[in-house]
């Protein structure tokens, strides 16, 4: 240990001489000698008390030359040298030593490298405090120890910060080994750690990582909501007390469709296509659950249960709507071309008995070539593939119309309060302006009658017709991805800015549907995206015409065609004026379509 008794002392003290050895001068770029002298005494203090152990000493030279590597990845490679040396590491005082050094290095070459000293500084501390006590936990619990958790997450959420992305993903997963090891490989406290390691991919652009992700979420989901989906058969659910769970479940269920859309986006054609019904069976069991629920209303005694019974349309209303959403979704995808059309159908056909009836026109299936191998619809000039699923997101929508019509004829009955009928007309009026625009979209009828019943509810309610008209004077984009039952949540939907509000796509091969939509804190993910403006008229029928595409670069022309193509597929609710539809012009539409390449 003599030999190198004053090593570590001439290597500290050389990085305060200009005239050193280069490299070390080259990769520490340090300035502030006098801060550097108070660090080195502290260290060789320490290193005095410990007569410079050789293993420690090694690490310090290896972190000194290395210094600029680290400035790339800090937090990760000061939890690499703390690991190696923890043999070393065998009090309080050396691992003191150790993390001043590292946070030495950390904070010189940042300083150096981004020009923020105090912020750097402050991060380099907290990666080495959270590296710090990581090593401590490994080296007394072992590596797979659930006292890991909360420190991991702690330097994940810092590598995140710092826009350390694949440092980042090699914390998180780490997190979900030692979740997985502790937990179960079923248990839903993995599902926040899947979700952060999508973000993190995402943000590293490995889109086949994002979609293996997003299936391993599909998976733990499935497991962990066993139980829950045991209590979909259990009677007492039905009852009030139960709707709460039922909600929670309903919400999950939600959230683990949109993530199943999003895969949609990433995956290769036949593995989207699965992904897509997935995400449909989980649609039709939020719609049972909702129900389920409303149609227990029944069994409400009518003292005094209005509100009760209008609070509980309101929730589940929405989660029923889903469906109609989604029978949309699927007529898209019927007619999306790359293949999609022929794979769709050709997944119907093998697995829904009489599929070809609804992809076929009423009274056309009758007369189509018979047989299990048929997959050739036969549609009336101006109809989509598909057509009877639109017929079904229609029933959907009207069957809410007939509800609240009911509601609100039992609520006249009974002498409800003012402000009661005016919620319950406002919530009506929203399903009539959707009624109106599922007939649209089966192109039978202009939906004329429902959007005049509903701008007749809306005064009764109380709004001002000066802001009813203004909401029926502009087109808007049909259907709406999420139902509204109040004016304020409708207007919300429109644009107080010259163009239509804008519309993400879920991607260029499926430019027609819109990118899933959640208010949940959990789906707080955001794809790249290209963003392209187009400007159109809109018929009274509610088709864009004479449609330009803005300029983009050479780089996104394969985008400016997809716009172009969806352009002519998607479908407008007409401008309204004194209860007629009105032919508009000089329209805009900003388009934004993610960019996986």
């Amino acid at each position: 240990m003599n030999d190198h008794g004053n090593c570590d002392e001439n290597i500290y003290r050389e990085g305060c001489n200009h005239e050193a050895e280069p490299t070390i001068i080259a990769t520490l770029r340090l300035d502030a000698c006098d801060f550097l002298n108070y660090l080195v005494q502290r260290v060789e203090h320490t290193i005095a008390e410990y007569r410079c152990n050789l293993a420690l000493y090694r690490v310090f030279y290896t972190a000194l030359v290395r210094g600029n590597v680290m400035a790339k990845s800090p937090s990760s490679y000061a939890l690499v040298y703390l690991y190696r040396v923890r043999s070393a590491l065998v009090s309080p005082a050396l691992l003191y030593c150790l993390s001043l050094t590292i946070s030495l290095l950390l904070a010189s070459s940042e300083v150096a490298a981004q020009g923020t000293p105090i912020e750097d500084a402050t991060s380099a501390d907290s990666a080495i405090s959270y590296a710090a006590q990581i090593q401590e936990f490994e080296f007394e619990f072992g590596p797979l120890d659930r006292r890991l958790l909360e420190p991991l997450a702690g330097l994940a959420d810092l590598q995140f910060e710092r826009g350390d992305f694949d440092a980042a993903a090699a914390t998180l997963r780490r997190q979900l080994q030692i979740t997985r090891n502790t937990f179960g490989f079923e248990d839903s406290r993995l599902l926040p750690l899947v979700d952060s390691l999508v973000r993190a991919e995402i943000a590293r652009s490995d889109w086949q990582q994002v979609a293996d992700y997003l299936d391993l979420r599909s998976q733990i989901f499935i497991g962990s909501f066993d139980e829950s989906r045991a209590l979909e058969e259990d009677e007492e659910l039905l009852n009030l007390e139960g709707v709460a769970a039922r909600m929670e479940l309903a919400n999950a269920l939600s959230l683990q469709s949109g993530w199943l859309m999003q895969q949609v986006a990433l995956t290769p054609r036949r593995d989207a296509i699965d992904s897509f019904f997935d995400a449909r069976e989980l649609d039709e069991r939020i719609f049972d659950l909702a129900e389920d629920v409303i149609e227990s209303l029944e069994s409400l005694s009518r003292e005094d249960s209005s509100a009760a019974e209008f609070l509980l349309l309101t929730q589940w209303l929405p989660f029923m709507y889903r469906q109609s959403v989604n029978d949309y979704s699927l007529v898209q995808l019927l007619n999306a071309q790359s293949g999609f059309s022929y794979d769709t159908i050709d997944y119907l056909i093998r697995r829904e008995g009489g599929a070809i009836n609804k992809l076929s026109s009423p009274g056309f299936s009758a007369r189509s070539i018979s047989g299990p191998n048929n997959r050739i619809p036969m549609l009336e000039k101006g109809d989509p593939i598909g057509v009877g699923y639109l017929r079904d997101g229609y029933f959907g929508v009207r069957e809410m119309d007939i509800r609240l019509s009911d509601f609100l004829e039992r609520q006249l009955t009974a002498g409800a309060s003012d402000s009661d009928l005016a919620s319950t007309r406002q919530a009506l009026a929203a399903a009539k302006i959707y009624r109106g625009d599922y007939l649209l979209l089966q192109n039978r009828g202009s939906g004329m009658r429902e959007y005049r019943e509903a701008y007749q509810l809306l005064l009764e309610s109380g709004v001002d017709a000066v802001e009813v008209d203004g909401y029926f004077a502009r087109p808007a984009l049909i259907p709406a991805t999420q139902l509204r039952l109040t004016f304020d949540a409708l207007k919300a939907d429109k644009s107080e800015s010259e163009c239509l509000p804008s519309f993400t796509a879920l991607s260029d091969r499926l430019a027609t549907l819109a990118a899933p939509s959640n208010d949940a804190s959990a789906w707080a993910i955001e794809l790249p995206h290209a963003e392209i403006t187009a400007r159109f008229g809109v018929s009274r029928r509610g088709k864009a015409t004479g449609v330009k595409i803005g300029e983009v670069g050479a780089e996104d022309n394969g985008l400016r065609r997809a716009v172009n193509r969806a352009m002519k597929d998607l479908q407008f609710r007409p401008a309204i004026a004194s209860g007629r539809s009105q032919r508009l012009r000089d329209q805009c539409l900003l388009f934004r379509i993610p960019v996986l390449d």
